[in-house]
């Protein structure tokens, strides 16, 4: 009886100890994500501003060409 209240015990122990240790990997992908999130949204601003210069830098060359377009 003492085994097997014993082996109950243990095993409640490091299944208590497993979701506590996924609970932080959780909570650290959960940060991880945030983080990415910023960096992505970050990086596509400056995506948006370069393909905004890109587009003025076309129209003013465009504007330069002396022969029309048919």
């Amino acid at each position: 009886m003492y085994k097997i209240l014993a082996v109950l015990a243990l095993v409640l122990f490091f299944s208590a100890c497993s979701n506590s240790e996924a609970e932080a990997e959780i909570a650290r992908l959960k940060q991880e994500n945030v983080t990415l999130q910023s960096e992505i949204k970050t990086l596509q601003g400056t995506l948006d501003s370069i393909k905004a210069k890109s587009d003025s830098i076309y129209k003013s060359l465009s504007d330069m060409d002396m022969n029309p377009n048919p």
